[in-house]
């Protein structure tokens, strides 16, 4: 007699997660079963609700900050400018999959009101502040950029990208064309430099001699 086939735990919350973000949270379990070929009861074998299955295919999304994974050895090397344009990228793209799965965690969430990911110890979004934070404050450190709050920095980026992809959204809802990415982050970056870059030491050689006062 064959053995039954045993169905990971992560082919079901695939297909979850590939159902809710096509349908919303109002997609139904039999809807998740059919994609993962299964059937709901051995859904509810696994999860116990529809609610508890939501979370857990949302979770990994949520969590997985592969964008900043080679923060710490970006530190020190190369165009700075260059090194912030690249992070925005990626930041973009990683905003781009991330805040339609936050729009409907809001459908579903914890009693305090906020997404249930966001309540556990160091939620993400605070990691990534953390580990920003520590980037910018290691290249202020080798006088890469000038002696300001490193937190501060680290939310004025984070919160910048995420706002782009959030208008993003709101520009193509209203079928208009947004502000181009390679634009938008140029501009930011400019921006954030010209406040914060490193200024360039002054040539005395050249400079003219200043009067006494």
């Amino acid at each position: 007699m064959p053995r039954p086939v045993s169905i990971k735990d992560q082919t079901i919350t695939d297909a979850a997660r590939a159902v809710f973000l096509e349908k919303g949270f109002g997609a139904t379990t039999a809807e998740v079963a059919e994609r993962a070929g299964v059937s709901e009861g051995t859904l509810f074998k696994r999860f116990r609700s529809k609610a508890e299955l939501f979370q857990a295919a949302m979770h990994p999304q949520f969590a997985e900050l592969g964008w900043l994974a080679d923060l710490e050895a970006r530190v020190g090397q190369g165009d700075l400018q260059a090194q912030l344009t690249e992070l925005g990228t990626a930041g973009v793209a990683f905003f781009r999959q991330l805040m339609p799965l936050i729009m409907m965690s809001y459908a579903n969430p914890a009693p305090n009101g906020l997404p249930e990911v966001l309540t556990r110890p160091d939620p993400p979004p605070l990691r990534a502040l953390n580990r920003l934070t520590r980037y910018f404050e290691a290249e202020i450190r080798l006088g890469r950029l000038r002696p300001v709050d490193p937190e501060i920095l680290a939310r004025m980026f984070l919160g910048s990208l995420q706002q782009y992809v959030f208008f993003e959204l709101l520009f193509q809802a209203q079928q208009t064309l947004p502000l181009p990415l390679p634009t938008f982050l140029r501009g930011m970056v400019a921006t954030l430099w010209s406040g914060a870059g490193s200024p360039v030491p002054e040539d005395t050689s050249t400079s003219p001699a200043r009067s006494p006062v």
